[in-house]
């Protein structure tokens, strides 16, 4: 054989070689990026994952944070009455009495539409403060129209446990005595009882009260 076609077989030997060698490291690299691709997609939907895992978990803990604190400050403060009819009416009568005092009717038209009212005790209790195992009050009972007296406890503050809870009291006219405030579902049921009556009281709180009916702060 010729010395140039020897050449010209090793060299097509060579590109054969080179051409095989080129295509097994390509294929390499394929690989290596495809194992790089997998693993960045793999990295990214785990960071994905976490990310969406500690939202709910934030979620969860402002939703369970916002039970928690609408169960500690269910809505007991406001100014409560012992039925929506009672309030209205004692708006009225106080409306009536306010117009009689300023002279825009006669004592004939007072008496008449007092008549027409319902012209009970004013009942109110007044929460100006709560927690599941505190609350603070003031009370007032008005007797009807026109002499409308009042009897009231300021600043009463009592422990509460199990929603109840018990206390002693002095009024504005001197007369003592204990109570309890229990708080149940949208309702206060509170109970006054004399112990010392004060000599000369015209008026007084002692009385099982109901409230049924409340207006927010």
């Amino acid at each position: 054989m010729k010395k140039s076609n020897i050449l010209i077989f090793v060299l097509v030997i060579l590109a054969i070689v080179a051409i095989f060698g080129f295509a097994i490291w390509q294929a390499k690299q394929e690989q290596e990026f495809k194992k790089v691709e997998t693993d960045n997609t793999n990295i990214f939907n785990q960071e994905e994952k976490n990310v969406i895992q500690n939202e709910k978990i934030t979620n969860e803990i402002q939703t369970n944070t916002i039970t928690e604190s609408n169960a500690v400050n269910y809505s007991y403060i406001g100014q409560w009455y012992i039925s929506q009819e009672a309030y209205t009416n004692g708006e009225l009568i106080e409306e009536l009495l306010d117009r009689k005092e300023d002279n825009l009717i006669t004592a004939e038209q007072f008496e008449q539409e007092l008549n027409s009212l319902k012209n009970d005790n004013i009942v109110e209790l007044d929460v100006d403060q709560y927690s599941q195992n505190k609350i603070k009050f003031d009370f007032d009972i008005t007797s009807p129209a026109p002499l409308q007296r009042e009897a009231k406890l300021d600043d009463i503050i009592v422990e509460l446990t199990e929603n109840v809870g018990t206390f002693t009291y002095t009024d504005n006219w001197g007369t003592s005595g204990n109570g309890t405030i229990t708080l149940k579902e949208n309702q206060i049921e509170l109970k006054l009882e004399t112990t010392k009556a004060a000599q000369g009281a015209l008026w007084g709180v002692e009385g099982i009260y109901t409230f049924s009916y409340r207006i927010a702060d």
